[in-house]
């Protein structure tokens, strides 16, 4: 025996390096616990040489306790040797069969006797605890074991034993036939490895050191390994780790790929070598015709055929012909790494003078360029500029970063510096921009300086150091001072004012500003610096600078949008919503066309739009915007595409589309956390902690709130302002009132936004005050909420007060008036879609006439609210609505209770609904359906419960309640 009581194989220590893999170590557990029931399983893990396919293996089988394990493997040396794979089994086992035992000792039975052995064996061992057998290499097993082996898993019916076959292809041809039919029989769970994803590559980065690669990294080291553990592996610990975290250099291939390729490459012709060559200079494909210019081939055929037969390039037809690439980017990178300088770069001069594409010529020059050339700076600067315009912020930033790189000392450089900061800060690297900006000489512009540290610290989240900073920069060029006796506006910083100084940069400041004013809570700071933005960019907000670098003719005053300055109009709509204005910005952004037909420069404007329909309970027309913003916004900056995950989030959570939610909500965190936008990580972290808080899943909620909170900084009022909320609504699903007036207090003390729609947290206080034997100091945070709401016509407000109003009746055994305002709360959520807010009016109103004796009408406003919560997942809520409809003398259906009928949830839902006398439309409307899909659901639920009438179903449904 090893070391582990039910073990007989050898012990698979744990591997500390292994990453990823959740999903099939959850299928091979589940296999595992289906075999621990008497059902026996054949599990096939299928992948590449190079996958992983040994090391998940490994740490299942490291993982197994109270069962046999079998582990035994293939090995090429041995496959001429007969039953060496089986041979391992019976040393690991004791009291083998007589024909296993004999295998040791060089005896060499009939396949079919030793596999009848084999299943004598596992019958003993299933007695006392399941049976593991794990076969690796089964493609490089000797073909005696696998026949016996295949012999034996045929005859596995009920027996305790989960079989693992590992092998590259589960018909590889080394397999014999009637293996190979079983393995991709239905008789098999074929089990299929892909590359890591780009986060587990993260995570294997700080499991091997020295540094854990950032996402733009990983993602880039996925693209050339195409996730392959094994050449991912030998990447991170063969190359230094700043050409890792260097996403613009390119990467090698590890040292034992580039021997195999060397070595197929070594077997071609001379001409074949030569077409290989042009091809890995010019890029990852291209034409075949161009490829054969460069290798100076009038015939390339038959070189591309010895290519394609060595698997060194791939070919297709396009409709201009035919083309060729390499099968992965590791073939290239050990071909193109394999050139001496002075070939490299003769090819690439050689490829910029046959390419037409300009940045692909310009992208040649700069690989073959060996010192500065003023003019070829000014053209990587001006493409730069280009495709920040169009918001493709990976190339911009190699291309600003590469033309800083060439440029020497002076106020040229460290303005290349500043727009190279833009495009980092934009793609989502505040590292390494922050690292660039470090470069701007001291003694240099001020104004400069202090826009780029002010740009990174405030996406950092430091939002009072960036606005002293950004200030400074704002006088220094040429922005104005503070007007006479104003001091510092409440949004920080000086009060915007004209000035005659550098244009570009004095519009880069302010942009920055509106942000900060944003995140200062500061509506109407923030609309007066996108106000002033765009009057220095000449009314357009997105004109970029025409600095000296410009090259002579025509490219004076080209349009490139700036990673901050991409904001500039989302910061003043926003602004002036949360100045209290938010009909005046959606009539300023009225005309905006939808997110499909609107160009690269509207798209922040409607995404102000989109967050502004938002807080006028405009859901549907927020959830358009932004799930239009969605689809076409994939290249855009970090932070937009944080916003709109997040604000989508928001509206589909009111929506009552809580699973939608849940995803965007993550995306929008997940997005904070891999790019490094501290400046948003809160509001992120806190929409992500609705959906888990409103259905009680407090781990989770309690992991984004916490994040919410870590990510905080003192002058960050937005962030501040939303994890408390997001505290409280832990705190409320968990009816801890103490806890709710703990995090939301604070916030009475603070100077707030004017809109009330922002977030809903004054009716969350009001009624944990109330809870908590408070009412006049909920009377004090009720009544300033009314009347803003009132005034601006929230409904969503007015319902959410209304019910705390009635609550505070209530508590003040005021029933008159707290039933008029549970009723007017129920008209507000009549005129717009929020049915997580209309059943929790129903609850609380149920809840009250329960209590005043009026069992019948408590009822109906409870089964209401249940239907809608059992369909959101609301549990907590649920429960109290279970609680109280029992308390009402009604029998409580539960899904689980359905369950026992064969109905899904979704059918479980339909089912009551029908069943308390609803139209299949009145059932469609509340359940945000088409009738058709009613229609199909109701006929399954017929079919499973063997009736034909709503009457049978109201029968069914009775007895289960009884």
């Amino acid at each position: 025996m090893a070391a582990r009581a039910l073990r007989t194989g050898p012990e698979r220590s744990r591997d500390e390096q292994f990453v990823g893999r959740c999903r099939e170590l959850a299928v091979l557990h589940a296999q595992l616990g289906r075999v621990c029931e008497g059902r026996s399983s054949l599990v096939v893990l299928e992948g590449p040489a190079g996958i992983g396919k040994t090391a998940l293996a490994g740490e299942f089988l490291s993982a197994i306790e109270n069962a046999v394990v079998l582990d035994v493997s293939g090995d090429d040396g041995e496959s001429e040797l007969p039953y060496g794979v089986l041979a391992q089994l019976g040393a690991q086992a004791q009291q083998v069969p007589e024909a296993l035992a004999g295998l040791a000792a060089g005896a060499a039975p009939d396949p079919l006797a030793v596999g009848a052995a084999l299943l004598e064996l596992l019958a003993q061992l299933q007695l006392t605890a399941p049976v593991v057998v794990a076969i690796d290499g089964a493609d490089w097993a000797d073909l005696p074991s696998l026949q016996a082996l295949t012999f034996a898993l045929r005859r596995l019916r009920t027996d305790r034993v989960l079989a693992v076959v590992i092998v590259r292809e589960s018909d590889h041809p080394r397999l014999p036939e009637g293996l190979r039919r079983l393995l991709r029989s239905s008789a098999a769970l074929r089990l299929p490895l892909g590359g890591l994803s780009a986060r587990e590559l993260q995570a294997l980065s700080a499991r091997l050191g020295p540094v854990r690669l950032t996402p733009q990294a990983a993602d880039r080291l996925h693209e050339h390994t195409k996730g392959v553990p094994l050449h991912a592996r030998a990447l991170l610990q063969q190359v230094r780790a700043e050409t890792l975290a260097d996403v613009d250099a390119p990467l090698p291939a590890p040292r034992a790929y580039a021997t195999l390729v060397r070595g197929r490459l070594g077997g071609c012709e001379n001409s074949a070598q030569r077409l290989l060559t042009a091809a890995a200079v010019l890029g990852t494909s291209a034409p075949l015709h161009l490829v054969a210019r460069m290798a100076g081939l009038a015939e390339p055929l038959p070189a591309l055929e010895q290519l394609t037969a060595a698997k060194l390039l791939v070919e297709w037809r396009t409709g201009a012909g035919v083309s060729v690439g390499f099968p992965n980017p590791l073939v290239r990178a050990a071909v193109y790494h394999d050139l001496g300088p002075a070939t490299r770069r003769r090819l690439h001069l050689l490829a910029a003078s046959l390419v037409d594409d300009v940045v692909h010529r310009l992208h040649h020059r700069l690989a073959a360029a060996d010192q500065v050339d003023d003019e070829l700076v000014r053209e990587v600067a001006l493409v730069g500029r280009r495709q920040a315009a169009a918001g493709h912020w990976a190339g911009a930033c190699g291309c600003l970063t590469r033309a800083v790189q060439l440029t020497q000392d002076g106020p040229e450089r460290d303005r290349l510096i500043a727009e190279a900061v833009e495009a980092l800060l934009a793609a989502g690297r505040p590292a390494d921009a922050g690292a660039l900006g470090a470069q701007v000489a001291p003694g240099g512009d001020p104004g400069v300086h202090g826009y780029v540290q002010g740009s990174v610290a405030l996406v950092a989240g430091r939002v009072e150091e960036a606005v002293r900073l950004l200030d400074d920069a704002w006088t220094h060029a040429g922005g104005g001072a503070h007007p006479p006796g104003s001091g510092p506006a409440r949004g920080g910083g000086a009060a915007p004012s004209q000035g005659s100084g550098d244009a570009w940069l004095t519009s880069a400041i302010a942009t920055r500003q509106a942000m900060a004013g944003l995140l200062r809570g500061c509506g109407a700071d923030a609309a007066r610096w996108a106000e002033r933005a765009t009057a220095r960019d000449g009314g357009r907000a997105t004109r970029a600078p025409a600095p000296a670098l410009t090259p002579e003719g025509g490219a004076r005053g080209e349009v490139a949008e700036g990673g901050g300055r991409a904001f500039v109009r989302f910061a003043r709509l926003v602004g002036m919503g949360l100045a209290g204005d938010v009909e005046d910005g959606l009539a300023e952004s009225a005309e905006l066309p939808a997110p499909a037909q609107g160009t690269a420069g509207e798209l922040d404007a409607l995404l102000g739009r989109g967050t502004l329909r938002l807080w006028a309970d405009d859901l549907a027309g927020a959830q358009a915007d932004l799930l239009g913003l969605l689809a076409v916004g994939a290249g855009r900056s970090a932070p937009f595409q944080l916003l709109v995950a997040t604000t989508l989030a928001q509206a589909e959570y009111r929506l009552g589309r809580w699973d939608d939610a849940a995803g965007h909500a993550e995306l929008g965190a997940s997005t904070a956390d891999d790019f490094g936008q501290a400046w948003l990580a809160s509001y992120a972290h806190a929409v992500a902690a609705l959906v888990p808080a409103a259905r009680g899943e407090w781990e989770r909620a309690a992991a984004h709130v916490r994040a919410a909170r870590a990510a905080c900084s003192p002058g960050n009022v937005s962030a501040q302002v939303s994890t408390a909320a997001a505290e409280a609504l832990v705190a409320t699903a968990r009816g801890e009132h103490d806890a709710v007036v703990t995090a939301l207090t604070p916030l009475t003390r603070m100077d707030l936004a004017d809109e009330p729609a922002v977030v809903l947290w004054r009716t969350l206080l009001a009624d944990a005050l109330v809870n908590t034997g408070l009412p006049e100091e909920a009377e004090g945070v009720l009544v300033p909420c009314e009347l803003l709401a009132l005034d601006r016509e929230r409904r969503s407000v007015l319902a959410a007060a209304a019910r705390a109003r009635a609550g505070l009746h209530a508590a003040r055994h005021e029933p008159g008036e707290a039933e008029t305002c549970y009723q007017v709360a129920l008209e507000h959520t009549a005129k717009i879609e929020t049915p997580f807010e209309e059943a929790r009016i129903q609850l609380a109103y149920g809840t009250f006439l329960r209590r005043r004796g009026r069992r019948s009408a408590a009822a109906e406003q409870l089964e209401a609210a249940q239907l809608t919560l059992s369909r959101l997942g609301a549990l907590p809520y649920l429960e109290q609505c279970d609680l109280e409809l029992a308390a009402s003398g009604r029998a409580v259906l539960r899904p689980q209770d359905t369950a026992r009928l064969g109905l899904t949830p979704q059918e479980h839902t339909v089912a009551v609904l029908i069943s308390r006398g609803l139209t299949n439309r009145q059932a469609a409307r509340k359940l945000v359906l088409s009738v058709k899909t009613v229609e199909y659901h109701l006929s399954h639920i017929y079919t499973k419960l063997g009736i034909t009438s709503r009457t049978a179903l109201i029968g069914k449904l009775s007895d289960l309640g009884e």
